[in-house]
Formats: structure tokens, C-alpha cells, sequence
């Protein structure tokens, strides 16, 4: 139950800080279409940035790193060593993070036809 909590409060301070300094940001949605995370969906799934509705993008990509995130946190708050918290976070942040986005540009590919 307390893991469940932590990473209740974790996806919430994490999407909290996305929705403050991404979401919100309307003047600045011209510089994230410029981003990595979008220009990895434009050359891995052929997405263009014009078909698509920037605001749903910024806000499926913020919901699913804010998942991401939490979730990495909460595996890693359970181990003891620092060296295997390290290991354990980038051991699932990163198959979590390819899984997640091919889901994302599957559904955006789908969306921009």
C-alpha cells in the first residue's frame, strides 16, 4: 500500500510540474514541436507535426513520461543499494520509455490519416 501511495504522489508532483512548465505554455508549443521527443515520432513513425494536434500530443507525451517516471521511482524507492537503484532505473526507464512511444506513434499515425 505505502508503494502505492508514493507512486500516487510521484505521478502527481511529476505531471504537476508538466502541467506548469509544458501544458500551460501555449507561446511555447512552437519550440517542443522542435524537440527531441517530437522529432523522434517525425523520423521513427513519419508523423508530421502539421497533421496532428500539437495540444493532445504535449499532453499524451506529458501524461505517459509523468507514468514513466513515477513508475521507474517507485521500482527504485524499493531497493537498499545505490548501485542496483541505478541499475534498476535504467534498466526499466528506458524499455518503458521505447514500448510507451510505440504505442504513442502507432496511435498519432493513425490519428494524422
Amino acid at each position: 500500500m505505502e508503494y502505492f501511495v508514493g507512486f500516487v504522489l510521484s505521478f502527481m508532483i511529476i505531471y504537476t510540474f508538466y502541467l506548469l512548465t509544458v501544458i500551460l505554455q501555449k507561446k511555447k508549443y512552437d519550440r517542443f514541436k522542435k524537440s527531441n521527443q517530437v522529432m523522434y515520432f517525425v523520423k521513427k513513425y513519419k508523423i508530421s507535426v502539421n497533421k496532428i494536434d500539437i495540444g493532445k500530443f504535449i499532453k499524451i507525451i506529458s501524461f505517459t513520461n509523468s507514468l514513466i517516471i513515477a513508475l521507474c521511482f517507485t521500482l527504485v524507492f524499493k531497493i537498499n543499494n545505490n548501485i542496483l537503484m541505478l541499475l534498476a532505473g535504467l534498466s526499466a526507464i528506458i524499455p518503458l520509455t521505447l514500448i510507451s512511444y510505440h504505442f504513442i506513434g502507432r496511435y498519432l499515425q493513425r490519428e494524422a490519416k
